[in-house]
């Protein structure tokens, strides 16, 4: 495992804490203002580009929705991953969204393995949200190949990978929401004194 790769693991691990013992400390919270929605999930994803492989991961994602009645939002993700061909892959950067639909840009890193070179990338994503369950694919440009001169090894090129992911929202701040998929999941996302039911 590279350092690279162990600090992305303990970076996702301390935010997964940290947001669930917010979530746990104050789950009645009702702020004013915009609502904020950590996330935090398992990631499967099969594909690439050369070489196709299975991954298995964290996904971690801190969602704002702007208004309470509105289901659109914005935020920030992360994601660490291990592929089944002995390398670990990495992305981060921004998500958006709306209702079901979501969008995600960012930069990926991807490590280097016996026979595949090491690459960091522009990632694409999009999924479709239902509950707990993302579905949805991504796909990761290359920018620069870790090629050392006189290499022989194989690069991955445009990659491109199903990918699905199950998790879970902890409300942080702000008020409960009365609709919308994305925030009312999870402990800490409902206000047990109100009269609303889920949907």
């Amino acid at each position: 495992m590279t350092r690279f790769a162990i600090l992305t693991a303990a970076v996702l691990s301390l935010g997964l804490w940290a947001g669930a013992a917010q979530a746990q400390e104050a789950p009645a919270q009702s702020d004013d203002g915009p609502t904020g929605v950590l996330r935090v999930g398992k990631l499967y994803s099969f594909g690439g580009g050369t070489d196709l492989q299975h991954g298995f991961g964290l996904d971690l994602r801190y969602q704002v929705f702007p208004e309470r009645d509105m289901d659109g939002y914005i935020g920030l993700f992360g994601q660490g991953q291990y592929e089944l061909g002995d390398a670990w892959r990495t992305a981060g950067g921004v998500a958006f969204g709306w209702g079901l639909f979501g969008l995600e840009l960012g930069v990926s890193h991807r490590t280097e393995t016996s026979t595949m070179a090491g690459s960091t990338g522009l990632h694409i994503g999009q999924a479709f949200t239902f509950g707990p369950v993302s579905i949805g694919g991504r796909v990761t440009i290359p920018l620069v190949d870790h090629v050392q001169q006189g290499s022989t090894m194989n690069v991955q090129g445009i990659e491109g990978a199903l990918v699905v992911r199950v998790g879970f929202g902890f409300r942080v701040h702000g008020a409960r929401r009365d609709s919308g998929c994305h925030g009312n999941h999870g402990r800490g996302v409902r206000d047990p004194h109100s009269s609303h039911g889920h949907h």
